[in-house]
């Protein structure tokens, strides 16, 4: 008995030290460690015990971090803007598509959202989700700096034993959307203008010659001829309508073949001659020899020549001049179309390829423009492959350039 009693006692020691030294490294995070014993008694049962729980604990914890490196991951990665935020409020995560979008490159970790993004409706969100404890929110804010943009953030409070322990924050930037639907209002309200006008001047000269006018033969003239020349700018503003819907749709198909451009130029002017005439405008043409053929729709490229001259015709002055050229370039043939007339505010060229969109709105109407002709000029050359652009100063004339991809 005493025998034993003194093995005991000399095997006790190493058995605390081995436990102490597993226990020491389980404290720093290492569960690799295992309780090494020879005795086959209870201690060895409680080393196994011991050992068995390290390894739980190891694979759990192996589990967690790749669960939390797999969401880090996921999160990162989100297309949408997203934000993590602690219990305080601090910021604890944020993606690099919110970083790009809100221009953030320095650190945020450890900040609250108003120190990083400087937008305080952005700063009650996230303090409401996290102190109300109310469900997910969501607001439309407005970001003025560094450029103007639309956000619809999403706002979800993160519970943890019916605590909020913080809070997810995801911003869908809807910038693009809004414009399109401002596009699609103001597009509707200036269709409903322009048709509303010259139907009303039909419709009023129409019943004036139903109550007696068409005995007067003289007025009744002058009046068809109102109702002519409306109905003439009703069509027209169908045709361009249905012309812009196909091509914004990209439902208008292309018939390309290889042509003389110079040939598609010289029958535009000629049909612009007697306009042009009306105000001893001279229609001029500069073009090298030998310019390359080129493959478009000649139909369409047509079109594009026709608006141009004509608007440079239109708002031309009194024996003013317009010249339609042409360059070869090494990847494409540039195509101008100038003029010596009134010319473009600087303010108004970002914008003159909008649809609607009028310089002079009360002038354009007289001269029977239905603000459609830019917009409709602009999807041709891109349909093409080509882009267009416009200088201009005020009294000296503009100048519309067009490029179209040379033939391989």
């Amino acid at each position: 008995m005493k025998v034993r009693h003194k093995i005991v006692s000399l095997f006790i020691p190493r058995i605390l030290r081995e436990i102490t030294a597993w226990a020491k490294s389980f404290a720093g995070g290492d569960f690799s460690r295992r309780i090494s014993l020879s005795a086959r008694d209870e201690m060895e049962e409680l080393a196994d015990s011991l050992n068995s729980m390290s390894l739980q604990i190891q694979s759990r914890m192996e589990e967690s971090i790749a669960d939390k490196s797999r969401l880090e991951a996921v999160f990162l990665s989100m297309f949408d803007g997203a934000m993590v935020l602690d219990g305080r409020g601090a910021i604890v995560l944020m993606n690099q598509t919110l970083k790009e979008l809100l221009q953030v490159d320095t650190g945020v970790a450890g900040k609250k959202p108003l120190e990083v993004i400087r937008n305080i409706d952005i700063q009650e969100l996230a303090e409401r989700v996290l102190t109300s404890r109310s469900r997910p929110e969501s607001r439309e804010i407005t970001l003025l700096h560094p450029q103007e943009k639309v956000l619809l953030a999403h706002a979800t409070p993160v519970l943890r034993e019916e605590a909020i322990d913080g809070a997810v924050l995801v911003f869908h930037d809807i910038t693009e959307l809004r414009r399109l639907e401002k596009v699609r209002r103001d597009f509707v309200a200036n269709v409903s203008h322009e048709l509303r006008t010259p139907v009303s001047t039909i419709r009023g000269y129409a019943e004036t010659l139903l109550e007696g006018a068409l005995e007067d033969k003289a007025h009744a003239r002058e009046f068809l001829r109102i109702i002519y020349d409306d109905a003439g700018r009703l069509t027209k503003l169908i045709n361009d309508l249905l012309d812009l819907s196909r091509a914004e749709s990209g439902k208008t198909k292309l018939a390309l073949e290889e042509c003389a451009l110079e040939a598609v130029i010289d029958r535009v002017l000629a049909g612009m001659n007697k306009e042009a005439g009306k105000n001893s405008i001279a229609l001029k043409k500069d073009i090298p020899p030998r310019l390359p053929r080129i493959r478009i729709d000649e139909a369409a490229i047509a079109q594009v020549l026709f608006n141009l001259v004509e608007n440079a015709v239109k708002y031309n002055k009194a024996g003013g001049s317009v010249t339609v050229g042409a360059r070869e370039t090494p990847r494409s043939i540039e195509v101008s179309v100038s003029d010596t007339g009134i010319g473009i505010p600087q303010e108004d060229i970002p914008r003159i390829f909008e649809r609607f969109y009028r310089v002079d709105k009360a002038r354009s109407r007289d001269l029977g423009g239905t603000g459609l002709g830019l917009s409709i000029v602009k999807h041709i050359i891109q349909a093409h492959g080509g882009d267009i652009t416009v200088e201009s100063k005020p009294g000296a004339g503009s100048t519309f350039r067009f490029t179209l991809p040379k033939m391989s």
